[in-house]
């Protein structure tokens, strides 16, 4: 994300959306983010690759779909909010139900670890979602700068607190031999 913001702060990669000019880096840098975050949900509870790899699908509709809903109008931009909505209810679904009962499976900790990130993701997630659905290109109920400023501040939570958690349960995943978050694209991501 901060190599996002310094392309966002040098204007580069930039599309006219309904209400001002946008940059396509922040979406970049979410894409990348979002998908090592997800990978690390997977791994921390032994998930499939289907599931790790649904859970990826879905969240990365979200924003994708939001800057679709900035950029058209009409019936591409009505298209684009219901991306939008399926996908917000695709990432709780996952995150709540398939995850959650892969977390039961594992260790104590490893599940209230899960827990602990799945609740700062999906109220980051949530208000990255509002923050871009009360924008000045969607409903108009801020300004350019307070949405970048919101989105800003939920990154830095979502950044630092995950990684934080993450790391305090670093000798947990280390003793129980937590795969590789990349496992689940390499192969099922189940541990033996």
């Amino acid at each position: 994300m901060s190599v996002a913001y310094g392309f966002m702060s040098a204007e580069w990669l930039t599309v006219t959306t309904t209400g001002r000019t946008e940059s396509v880096a922040r979406f970049l840098g979410y894409t990348v983010s979002w998908s090592a975050v997800c990978f690390v949900l997977g791994a921390i509870v032994d998930a499939d690759r289907r599931t790790t790899l649904a859970l990826i699908g879905f969240v990365l509709a979200a924003p994708w779909a939001t800057l679709a809903s900035w950029i058209f109008d009409g019936t591409a931009g009505t298209v684009a909010s219901v991306a939008l909505l399926v996908s917000i209810g695709g990432v709780a679904y996952v995150l709540l139900g398939p995850l959650s009962t892969v977390a039961e499976t594992v260790s104590g900790e490893r599940s209230l670890l899960y827990e602990k990130v799945k609740n700062l993701v999906l109220l980051v997630f949530a208000g990255l979602i509002l923050t871009g659905a009360v924008s000045e290109q969607n409903l108009g109920l801020t300004g350019a700068f307070v949405g970048q400023t919101v989105a800003t501040y939920l990154d830095l939570i979502w950044l630092a607190g995950f990684g934080a958690i993450v790391l305090r349960y670093g000798d947990v995943l280390e003793a129980e031999e937590v795969p590789s978050p990349l496992a689940a694209v390499t192969s099922d991501g189940r541990s033996a």
